[in-house]
């Protein structure tokens, strides 16, 4: 196991503006304790998969492959973050309540995984798969330490496509969003480091395109290492993986096109 533990949290569809908005005191004591950009931005296409495979393998999706929310094998010749830091020594998992996320690591990079494929279920409330799974986690933590989680919400996207993105359902499932990261962060010391974010935001009731309102995506970092500011530079969906690599200690890989905000920030 390692001294440094990292938290990886990503909220799905989750603009800056229904951040701010909402009532979320946790997301919100994160951005005050930590360093946090409102504008930073994600990758095009504007779409889950393309975008959170662009995070884990650190290049844009035409040179990874998957454009669209169905894997596309492409060049993965570089390691992807999980594959990093597993080889590295680090015990990781993934929660998610998306199934199509199975592919953002190579297999055997995963110490635990679990995937409850319900986040755009019509059989629960919205959030309701995200409360679910963030208690399910947890207990599986009780049991199997590690020292790299990534947690993925899919409710908020959810409320997004079916009533709109900033509409009152969206405002409400970002708040339970808050209320899962704070559940698991009780549990989970704020001493380490945490990184919140999003995939991508939306407009009307879908995204996919390159408007601002889906551009857009906040980031938060916050733990003993990271200070207490906000981040004055173009900030990228891409620079994620090489920030949690430069954290680590683990060199990242030349074909990475992000930027390390750990040691800038230093």
């Amino acid at each position: 196991m390692n001294n440094k533990k990292i938290v990886l949290i990503l909220i799905d569809g989750m603009r800056p503006d229904g951040l701010l908005k909402a009532n979320t005191p946790v997301l919100k004591r994160l951005m005050a304790n930590g360093t946090q950009t409102m504008q930073a931005r994600t990758v095009l296409p504007t779409l889950t998969l393309p975008c959170i495979t662009s995070l884990m393998y650190g290049v844009n999706p035409q040179i990874h492959g998957t454009e669209t929310n169905t894997f596309g094998p492409n060049d993965r010749e570089a390691p992807g973050l999980i594959d990093l830091l597993h080889a590295g020594g680090y015990k990781t998992a993934s929660f998610t309540n998306w199934e199509q996320l199975r592919d953002i690591s190579r297999p055997g990079s995963l110490d635990v995984s679990l995937c409850i494929n319900t986040s755009e279920s019509h059989d629960l409330p919205i959030g309701e798969s995200d409360r679910i799974l963030t208690l399910l986690s947890l207990l599986v933590l009780r049991h199997q330490p590690v020292d790299f989680i990534f947690l993925y919400l899919g409710g908020v996207d959810t409320a997004g496509h079916m009533y709109g993105w900033m509409s009152p359902e969206y405002i409400a499932a970002i708040e339970n969003a808050d209320h899962c990261v704070a559940l698991f962060l009780a549990k989970y010391s704020e001493n380490n480091a945490i990184i919140v974010t999003a995939d991508h935001g939306g407009l009307g009731d879908s995204h996919g395109f390159d408007s601002d309102e889906e551009m857009t995506i906040p980031l938060i970092i916050t733990g003993a290492d990271f200070p207490r500011r906000e981040i004055n530079i173009p900030v990228s969906i891409l620079d994620i993986a090489p920030t949690i690599a430069a954290y680590a200690g683990i060199s990242a890989p030349p074909q990475w096109e992000g930027k390390d905000l750990f040691s800038i920030l230093q």
